[in-house]
């Protein structure tokens, strides 16, 4: 193809992401009843234009240059005459709603057909052979393969890039923040262009933006408190296309198929345009009070969570390379009978779900959006003992979570305390031979346990207490007093210790018999794998890899830390169980400072749900419970700065003679 002609299709590109968008903002804006016509009759001439051009050049020499032309005029005229006959319905029946509402789903339609007729037409043009060979060969692949490139990506980025910078005095401060990530986030697909730096460096850049967007997002959240409703709907569809578009790029890579992207593009669009066209829609309606609306959290955080999990996904494979890393999940091919293919299903879900959350790259990604809102939690943290475990938490996190067992220690499975950070499983098969590094990281985190209480693992050197004690998720402990299943879980009521009981021993019953059965296959008495996964291993994939994540999304529902109160992690159990025979404590400068106290702000504040401790330093000066993991929020809620931590260093500071 000539430069010249590439020039002028770039040009005419431009002009239809420039016409297209006055379409929207015109629309945007159009209330009487002529407006509307003229919307309509704009809309059917920029979608109806295109048709005699792609039919010209998707058959070549079927019809002439003349005829194509005549194509475009009838196809602009029988795509108005639908319109107008709703429009002219509506004026009749002086149905305004319905007519507003109509416009704009028209509207919205023709710009996204508008521009995948666009970029189909210029795909053609541009690499005729191998689109026509496309057309005839898959036209589903064909239509997906144009709106992936940059002929669709950068019109509808530029389209959204002009429209928000038109409507930006009537925006908010937080609505511009929204608009402007989403079409960044758009024009730099990595689709577009098919040069290796490009998709490479597009790849780093839209997951890093959309991480602090996410962080940008929970703040606003966390200061706030609540929402106009349908600012709410709008931020959820937002990440449904978001955790869509991360998807698509996965699949991208890995299969080379453009099905998922080029939909969550639509979808991304189609999101876009109910508040580009809706003026005044994002900031009306009642006021949502995310924190007393579990579905909504729910559904937030499980949004995130995939956007996030395809992101860190696309970074597995993007370093470790697609074959490498898919092959390193263990999932396995279908064997074609239907009862095996449903368990062969069931695994590799579980499989591949667990390998990616477990990622270093997902790991990664995850602390420093976390990690992000535990460093704001520090700023505002008066209590410096708390301010240091937070550092200690997060530099534990870094270190010894992610960098010493993915990249420094090639094997960390010999290695006690490091290649077995949550016990049985966790560092692969048991064997005879990791006996003593097993034993060794029982002792340990025992001994830690013993010193300085729980708080060592469930507040330290866990990966839970970052997810946990970032501010915003930290103020869902409030879903713990609101939700009735949380009250059941937090307070330790009956049902939530036979809840506790059967999950626990359930766990501890699989845990042996997997580690029991792992040891066998080891010395060769069994050979019972799970499609080739070690039993003990594949417990703690369930465990650590899935079960922990859906506790956590379920906050809404379960309450916060439903690691602690569900007893579902064995290693936590096992390091509180410890804990009870140690020195760690809470306990009160002064007793009688509790008994006159009438808001009781340390039990509320606790994220656990260790209610009883008002009662406990009345009684006895101190509180001591397993579930206590020295979180540190009933020391900061204190308003008497009367609750201090108690562990090895006061012991030992008590030992020695005071000074005279």
């Amino acid at each position: 193809m000539y430069l010249l002609e590439y020039i002028f299709l770039l040009i005419l590109m431009l002009l239809m992401a420039g016409v297209m968008s006055f379409v929207i903002l015109y629309a945007r804006k159009a209330t009487n009843i002529l407006q509307r016509l003229l919307t309509y009759v704009f809309a059917s001439m920029m979608t109806g234009m295109l048709i005699g051009p792609l039919i010209y050049f998707a058959l070549p020499d079927s019809i002439s240059t003349a005829g194509g032309a005549e194509i475009s005029l009838v196809s602009m005229t029988v795509l108005v005459i639908p319109a107008l006959i709703v429009f002219m319905n509506d004026v009749l029946a002086q149905r305004q709603e319905r007519s507003r509402f109509y416009m704009q789903a028209y509207v919205a339609f023709s710009v996204i057909f508008d521009e995948i007729l666009m970029s189909l037409v210029f795909n053609l043009v541009v690499n005729p052979q191998d689109y026509l060979n496309l057309l005839h060969s898959n036209l589903f692949s064909f239509v997906w393969t144009a709106i992936a490139s940059y002929w669709f990506v950068f019109t509808m980025g530029l389209e959204m890039l002009i429209t928000i910078l038109f409507m930006l005095s009537e925006l908010s401060s937080h609505l511009r923040v929204v608009l402007l990530t989403q079409a960044s986030l758009m024009i730099i697909m990595p689709t577009a262009i098919m040069i290796y730096a490009w998709k490479i460096g597009t790849i780093y850049l839209s997951g890093a933006l959309m991480t602090v967007f996410f962080i940008y997002l929970f703040e606003y959240l966390y200061r706030k408190q609540s929402m106009k409703v349908h600012l709410g709907v709008y931020v959820l569809l937002l990440l449904l296309s978001y955790g869509a578009m991360m998807a698509g790029i996965f699949f991208w890579i890995v299969m080379g198929n453009y099905t998922v992207i080029a939909l969550a593009m639509v979808v991304n669009m189609l999101v876009y345009l109910s508040a580009a066209l809706n003026r005044g829609w994002l900031s009306s309606g009642k006021s949502l009070y995310w924190i007393s609306s579990k579905n909504w959290s729910f559904l937030f955080l499980l949004l995130v969570f995939v956007a996030e999990f395809f992101m860190g996904a696309v970074f597995d494979v993007i370093y470790y390379g697609a074959s490498a890393f898919m092959q390193s999940t263990g999932i396995i091919m279908f064997s074609g009978s239907f009862i095996s293919d449903i368990g062969i299903a069931v695994f590799d879900f579980f499989t591949f779900v667990a390998h990616i959350s477990l990622s270093p790259w997902f790991l990664i990604m995850m602390g420093v959006e976390m990690g992000s809102l535990v460093v704001f939690k520090i700023r505002s943290t008066r209590e410096l003992e708390t301010r240091i475990r937070l550092g200690l938490m997060l530099a534990a996190y870094a270190v010894y979570s992610v960098f010493l067992p993915s990249f420094l220690i090639s094997n960390p499975s010999g290695i006690p305390f490091v290649g077995w950070t949550m016990g049985i499983g966790s560092g692969g098969a048991f064997s005879l031979v990791f006996i003593v590094p097993i034993a060794l990281t029982y002792l340990i985190s025992g001994i830690l346990s013993l010193l300085f209480g729980s708080r060592q693992l469930c507040s330290t050197f866990c990966t839970a207490p970052v997810m946990y004690q970032g501010t915003f998720y930290d103020s869902m402990k409030k879903f713990n007093g609101s939700s009735p299943s949380a009250k059941v879980l937090t307070r330790q009521t009956r049902k939530g210790e036979i809840v506790y009981r059967i999950v626990s021993l359930s766990v501890y019953t699989a845990l042996i018999l997997s580690a029991a059965v792992s040891l066998l296959d080891s010395l060769g008495y069994l050979n019972f794998y799970f499609y080739g996964t070690d039993p003990s291993y594949m417990v703690y994939l369930f465990l650590f890899g899935f079960l922990w994540y859906a506790v956590f999304i379920t906050m809404p529902f379960l309450g916060s830390y439903g690691c602690i109160n569900t007893g579902y992690c064995h290693w936590g159990n096992f390091n509180r169980f410890i804990s009870r025979f140690g020195l760690f404590r809470l306990k009160v400068r002064d007793p009688m400072q509790c008994v006159s106290c009438t808001t009781k702000d340390c039990a509320s504040a606790c994220p656990v749900g260790n209610y009883g401790q008002p009662g406990k330093f009345i009684q006895t000066g101190e509180y001591k419970d397993s579930r206590c993991v020295g979180i540190g929020d009933c020391v900061g809620a204190c308003p008497y700065e009367n609750i201090f931590y108690y562990d090895i260093r006061h012991w030992i500071k008590g030992k020695l003679p005071r000074k005279p």
